[in-house]
């Protein structure tokens, strides 16, 4: 049976193809479509976001959106109530015996069950399904493996919840954002929301918009209050569980009396309330948890408690509109929590290239049969085999942790660690402790390993260095001590060194002792449903290539474009002329009446009125100026400058009557009317390469090396033997590779590509380049692309594969597809979108054609083949035939 996060992933997937439809708020297409450099069936160009970041934020809206942000329960009965009861049982984890089916009828009935019958949820052990099933409001876990990037997916989905909730304000969509983990070390990690570049996360239109009403608080340690004004809007407020529990978690101490005790307790819980307080009063709030398992499990244990509490009290008094849950452990006790919507595993990590390799690079050493000196100086000499040159690419030089569980444990092999670098002449200067006794200095060491100038390589450590740390730079860790089984301390510690960066290519180590290798391999298989042995034979599928460019003065294709634009009719002015209404309706008067009662009368009513009414002065409501300008200029597409200027004419004093508004709204629409649409054709001249963008911004990124222009791409290494470049094969005339590797996407692209640049290397004729474009799918770095109308009623950018370009400026554009694709809707959209475009222009100056085969030699393409030598050799022939009809 397929899991929940298998089945959303399908339907997403599905969504997707649709063109992210969503009637009612179709900004979300165009935010989703945002993330792309290229076309939207290629997974490799994405603008920003990981892979597993973007299907995790699209598979998000698919919930918020087409499902309608369902509680848990209803998300399981919409896949699984399939109208037998064991489907809907399986997949929720609650074990039914045959006896037992008898008496449960249908979905309902299992789930008042799990949700009302506490020794049911006690017999059949299912905690973690009456947790899910209980809660009040909608909660989803998102697990991506440690280094994906779950920070980021945090402020991405906030980023766009606020741009939709600004879009569309009377949507339920989320206009304030709770961000809490538990500890300091996560907190910290946190901060990376404030250095996420949304201007990559949402289009340019919503951008500016969001930035203006975004306000980031981090709880402040000791502070009593939460900095956020009440009731305000589009807050994102970070702090750990300790600062928004609902009850304080106040340790009493030894020597502290039972009246100084409750008294402290007190204090804490009010000063606890006062930030809920401040909480509970913002509007349309999401609250979202970082590292989730600390608050899942098959036991509630006292924190978990404290948690849940506290966030149902906040939903009480404020209506949630969801709750996300981030996690890397998506296991309790080899069962995958319920909630799980989306998972990204440690296997999927390093496949990707998010997450370094461990392949052949976990070590073990027996128990017992090795002294500890020699493990050690085993293990330090290891490393630096490994990795004494090795660096990141900023500079970082590569790092080994050790981790001990007791002080003496340290101490006892702190010599072993001094001795062992002293043989291989190494500086004992490298070694950095810290513990929970570390001095300032040494803390300040340790936050900054990252730094390419830190000389400390061999990181020695109690009770740190686990879960939040963000160390790229270490590459290795040790467990050769024996160590605490509980809390997946093994597991944490020992996966910090695969966080990986750009540009890395250097695999990761692990060094165990078989105890500690064995607790590895049972944290593995029930945190992550995986083992040692799987994570150990587990390679990189893919790798960044860096696409170099040798070209940056290339031709530019002219093109004729059919534009159509909205002009003025004739003697209509050139702005909009607003006058101050004079013939408005004025507010009728209105008037009060003065009673009085009189019991002596025998009337139905007691009250008598004294006579005259006194009218009641109501004061002139008006709006000032600058509101007003936003909101014409808006509604109507019209200047600001000039619309402020206009207005500010006619109301000097700046403020403009309610009764005005419809007035100065239909002078507006008066005006607009006197307008045509015109069609023109205008020249367009394309570049096919821009290094710089208008403003002179560079665009790519700059080797200091040797000064070149790189452009990156992550690619399957199966797809390695696709690459080409110059020095694999010969171009006599210098007419291609404008970038190298050329790197196709199909053996049909290669094979075209070699059979084309045979022909030109024979004869070039009047051909200046010929040169495959597929890789550059990015608007901002080449022209070379054609808008189409998509099966979703949208508009996408195409980039052809190939394009052959004369002296003469004419050219010719090849697209290169599988047989099986010539009637999919996509490609016939492309072809007719440049087909139509091809029409336009005069005397057939550029030609397109689209190659539909079966086999990589494109041996059923050869009068195809000669079409394109034809139109190569076409000028060339007719010289020829100019010469011979003169002799």
């Amino acid at each position: 049976m397929q899991h929940l996060f298998e089945k959303l992933r399908e339907d997403t997937q599905n969504w997707r193809d649709e063109g992210y439809s969503s009637p009612d708020y179709p900004l979300i297409g165009e935010i989703l479509r945002y993330q792309f450099e290229g076309e939207t069936d290629n997974r490799v160009h994405l603008k920003y976001l990981r892979e597993p970041q973007f299907q995790s934020l699209e598979l998000y809206w698919y919930l918020r959106l087409v499902l309608k942000t369902p509680h848990i329960a209803e998300l399981y009965r919409h896949y699984y109530d399939t109208g037998d009861i064991r489907d809907f049982c399986e997949a929720f984890g609650i074990p039914i015996s045959a006896n037992e089916l008898i008496l449960i009828r249908d979905v309902d009935t299992i789930i008042d069950l799990v949700k009302n019958n506490p020794e049911f949820v006690k017999q059949k052990q299912i905690d973690p399904v009456h947790e899910a099933v209980t809660l009040p409001y909608p909660s989803y876990i998102f697990a991506l493996a440690m280094g994906t990037g779950k920070t980021v997916l945090i402020g991405t989905i906030i980023a766009t919840e606020f741009a939709m909730a600004l879009r569309y304000p009377e949507g339920e969509f989320m206009k304030n954002a709770l961000v809490f983990a538990p500890g300091t070390t996560i907190i910290e990690s946190l901060r990376e929301i404030s250095d996420i570049p949304f201007d990559h996360i949402l289009p340019s239109s919503l951008h500016s918009d969001f930035l203006a009403n975004l306000k980031i608080t981090y709880a402040q340690p000791g502070a009593k209050e939460i900095q956020v004004q009440t009731g305000s809007t589009y807050n994102v407020i970070v702090a750990n569980t300790e600062k928004i529990a609902l009850r304080a978690n106040v340790k009493k101490r030894s020597n502290q009396t039972e009246i100084a005790f409750e008294e402290k307790k007190e204090q804490a819980e009010l000063v606890a309330n006062l930030r809920l307080q401040k909480i509970t009063s913002l509007p349309n709030l999401g609250i979202f948890s970082d590292e989730a398992h600390h608050t899942y499990g098959n036991k509630i244990d006292a924190e978990l408690k404290r948690v849940r509490e506290t966030v149902n009290y906040i939903d009480g008094k404020t209506k949630l509109v969801a709750v996300i849950n981030t996690t890397g452990t998506p296991y309790a006790k080899r069962q995958m929590l319920r909630e799980v919507v989306a998972w990204y595993s440690l296997g999927e990590g390093i496949r990707d290239n998010i997450l370094k390799s461990l392949h052949n690079g976990i070590v073990q050493y027996p128990i017992g049969t090795i002294p500890d000196q020699d493990v050690i100086r085993n293990v330090i000499s290891d490393f630096f085999d490994s990795y004494r040159d090795v660096s990141l690419p900023d500079g970082a030089k590569a790092k080994i942790a050790f981790y001990f569980r007791t002080q003496e444990h340290l101490n006892a092999s702190l010599a072993h660690i001094q001795n062992a670098l002293t043989e291989i002449g190494e500086s004992t200067t490298q070694i950095l402790v810290n513990t929970q006794k570390s001095s300032p200095q040494e803390i300040n060491e340790f936050n900054r390993l990252n730094n390419p100038d830190s000389q400390k390589r061999i990181i020695l450590l109690i009770g740190k260095g686990t879960e939040g740390w963000n160390c790229p730079s270490l590459f290795a860790c040790a467990l050769i001590k024996e160590q605490t089984a509980s809390s997946n301390f093994i597991l944490q510690a020992s996966t910090r060194c695969l966080r990986q960066v750009k540009g890395n290519t250097q695999t990761a180590k692990i060094f165990l002792d078989t105890k500690n290798s064995a607790i590895l391999d049972k944290e593995l298989q029930a945190n992550f449903g995986t083992t040692l042995g799987e994570l150990r034979t587990q390679d990189v599928e893919t790798e960044e290539v860096a696409l170099r460019i040798r070209k940056t003065d290339l031709p530019k294709l002219q093109i004729m474009q059919l534009v159509r634009r909205v002009v003025p009719l004739e003697n209509t002015p050139k702005a909009i002329q607003l006058h101050k209404p004079a013939d408005v309706e004025k507010t009728p008067p209105a008037f009060r009446s003065i009673l009085t009662p009189d019991f002596t009368q025998r009337t139905t009513s007691p009250l008598t009125a004294l006579g005259a009414q006194d009218e009641v002065e109501i004061a002139n409501q008006t709006t000032d100026c600058y509101t007003l300008t936003r909101r014409l200029a808006t509604n109507y597409h019209l200047s600001v400058i000039e619309t402020l200027k206009n207005l500010k004419n006619l109301y000097p004093e700046g403020q403009v009557p309610y009764e005005h508004f419809d007035a100065l709204c239909r002078q507006v629409e008066d005006q607009q009317q006197n307008y045509e649409v015109i069609e023109e054709q205008i020249a367009e001249h394309l570049a096919l390469i821009r290094i710089h963008d208008d403003d002179g911004n560079l665009l790519f990124e700059k080797d200091d090396t040797d000064g070149s222009y790189v452009h990156k791409v992550r690619l399957r290494k199966r797809k390695a033997d696709l690459l080409l470049s110059e020095d694999d094969l010969d171009d006599n005339h210098d007419v291609s590779f404008h970038y190298m590797p050329y790197d196709f996407d199909s053996a049909p692209e290669q094979h075209f590509f070699k059979t084309i640049l045979a022909t030109l290397n024979q004869s070039v004729a009047d051909v200046e380049v010929f040169l495959f474009t597929g890789s550059l799918a990015n608007t901002k770095k080449t022209d070379f692309h054609f808008e189409y109308k998509g099966t979703d009623n949208n508009y996408h950018r195409y980039f052809p594969d190939f394009v052959i370009v004369r002296n003469t400026g004419e050219f010719y554009i090849v697209e290169i597809k599988s047989e099986s694709e010539r009637g999919d809707p996509t490609v016939v959209a492309k072809k007719k979108a440049v087909k139509r475009l091809a029409r336009l222009q005069p005397d057939a100056h550029f030609e397109y054609k689209v190659i539909y085969t079966r086999d990589a030699s494109l041996q059923e393409n050869l009068d195809e083949m000669q079409t394109i030598h034809e139109w190569i050799n076409r000028n060339e022939t007719m010289q020829n035939d100019g010469e011979n009809n003169l002799a």
